[in-house]
């Protein structure tokens, strides 16, 4: 492990408020089937993604559990359909704020 970079430590994660606030999101490789989300716009502010925590998938849903700048976040993936071409498209929300709390190791 290189020593200019400290792990991050061990992390229990408490809900602390579900919502469903639209957000814009910011990929590393957006024509990638599985792009890296890096950030994403929520409310004029940019959220830096620090670390992606877990991955969930559920049927047409991808959940993720993200530590950013500004605290942790549920952000969720999901289609949309147009209502008037029936088209679908990607939609994202931030569907829950997170409460982290460092799990203490026995050693």
């Amino acid at each position: 492990m290189d020593h200019r970079t400290k792990p991050l430590p061990e992390l229990l994660f408490v809900e602390r408020a579900v919502v469903a606030d639209p957000v814009s999101v910011e990929v590393d490789r957006p024509a990638a089937v599985h792009p890296r989300v890096t950030g994403f716009w929520r409310n004029g502010d940019y959220v830096r993604v620090v670390k992606i925590v877990e991955t969930r998938y559920e049927a047409g849903e991808r959940f993720y559990r993200i530590v950013t700048d500004h605290g942790c976040f549920d952000l969720r993936r999901y289609r949309r359909a147009d209502p008037r071409s029936l088209r679908s498209s990607a939609a994202w929300e931030v569907c829950a704020e997170l409460d982290a709390i460092e799990a203490l190791r026995s050693t």
